[in-house]
């Protein structure tokens, strides 16, 4: 049952060890803690909100690692809804944050998707896209090569244990390039965010880790959060957003879900480029024995690239301590794939890379979004599987929404950034959904 926050009434009474009362008690300083506490905010002026976050400044976490992509192509409807809604705000991202001069803006880049679909699942994907309002088209090899000459579309090919090449059976070449893809710079948004708080009044704590949840004597119901200071934070409403963090939270306070999340290691890797390199869409490239997706940052003169096979994506991680470099076979792997796709690809020049972690849910790749049947008073939102940026701002709509019992701002949706998803669908306790492959592009 959704629960209307209670403002915190002067007379009730609390432990002497209470330091402070909030209405909201948000952990995690990240673009989905930052935007749940703006969109409460935007519904109910006068809350308490505040936010604690671990770090000793923003971007610590998996938000300031994110590439930024947006993009609509998602295999379940309420996902591309919740996608489009996240997009609405940052295409519009002045209006969003209230900001005159904000720091982030919009990069178009349209989106080549070869993700190894035969061309009758591809027109079914355009005709789903269009039904959402997303201009897209079905490409052939030889569109796809006339449109980007830099490209060419033959398969990844793999071997077999001999050395010996393995005769591919994938079919016909097709894609679907979708319109309207872009990025945004994580960090600056971050930032824009920051000061979207401090304008609101909401005060992020840096160098704050919070301890614990505070429970009731039976463990049925979340009071507030106990500081690694010895702080105890009273609040009516907590919610976790730590992130790759979160199960330190959970697993003490035996709160449970119905799928599993566990901190994923992730590695991406960049290289300078210029010419028709920076041209390029976002692309995803599962065409025969390859796992990677690349994208130009034109800004920088750069092509972003990274994982979208499991093999990249299978190494589970303690978020305090993990390799945050590019492993050189990781390197060698992406660059076999990209060198294959892009035979003109420049091989001189340094390859720079990082790791960093998502928070991988095993069993459906799809966030966990609201209260949680474990403890009254409590919400969940992390186990983002890579999609954690680009929901972030209709997550915020979609959890303001259930902390405050359904509360919308009036009006259109696309012109007051709310969702209507339904927090049901990506409940901490639904039933996993049915995906055919579990990758953060499920």
């Amino acid at each position: 049952m959704l629960s209307r926050v209670v403002k915190n009434n002067s007379a009730r009474h609390f432990s002497t060890q209470v330091s402070k009362a909030v209405d909201v008690a948000i952990v995690g300083a990240g673009i989905n803690g930052m935007n749940i506490a703006y969109q409460l905010k935007r519904r109910q002026p006068d809350i308490k909100i505040e936010v604690y976050e671990q770090a000793p400044s923003l971007g610590y976490g998996s938000s300031g690692y994110s590439t930024g992509f947006l993009r609509a192509l998602y295999s379940f409807d309420s996902t591309m809804e919740l996608a489009l809604d996240g997009i609405n705000a940052y295409k519009n991202w002045a209006e969003y944050t209230g900001l005159s001069k904000p720091q982030a803006s919009f990069t178009h880049t349209g989106a080549l998707w070869m993700l190894g679909k035969t061309k009758m699942e591809n027109f079914e994907m355009k005709e789903r896209l269009t039904k959402f309002g997303v201009n897209s088209e079905v490409m052939d090899a030889d569109a796809v090569e006339s449109r980007w000459p830099v490209l060419q579309t033959s398969p990844m090919p793999s071997y077999d244990s001999n050395g010996e090449e393995v005769e591919f059976k994938g079919g016909e070449f097709s894609a679907v390039y979708e319109e309207g893809c872009g990025h945004m710079d994580s960090n600056a948004c971050l930032n824009d965010m920051k000061k979207v708080l401090d304008r609101e009044g909401i005060p992020v704590h840096f160098n704050t880790r919070v301890e614990k949840f505070d429970m009731t004597d039976d463990g049925s119901k979340v009071t507030g959060v106990t500081l690694a200071d010895g702080q105890n934070v009273s609040a009516n409403s907590v919610v976790n957003c730590a992130g790759p963090w979160f199960d330190k939270l959970n697993k003490p306070a035996n709160v449970t879900t119905s799928t599993t999340m566990l901190p994923t290691r992730i590695q991406v890797g960049h290289k300078h480029v210029e010419g028709d390199f920076l041209d390029l869409p976002f692309v995803a490239d599962s065409w025969g024995d390859s796992g990677v997706y690349f994208m130009p940052r034109k800004q920088n003169k750069q092509l972003v690239f990274g994982s979208i096979a499991h093999r990249f994506e299978s190494e589970i991680v303690d978020p305090d301590d993990y390799n945050q470099a590019l492993d050189p076979e990781f390197k060698q792997d992406y660059l076999n794939c990209l060198f294959h796709r892009m035979p003109t690809l420049p091989q001189s020049g340094e390859i720079h890379g990082f790791s960093h972690m998502y928070t991988v849910n095993q069993d459906d790749v799809h966030p966990v979004l609201g209260p949680s049947d474990s403890a009254e008073g409590l919400w969940l939102c992390h186990g983002e599987s890579g999609h954690g940026f680009k929901l972030a701002p209709a997550v915020g709509s979609l959890m303001a929404q259930s902390i405050t019992g359904g509360t919308k701002i009036g009006g259109d949706a696309s012109e007051t950034f709310e969702t209507n998803v339904p927090v049901e669908f990506m409940h901490p306790d639904r039933e996993p959904l049915t995906v055919k492959v579990l990758t953060h592009f499920a």
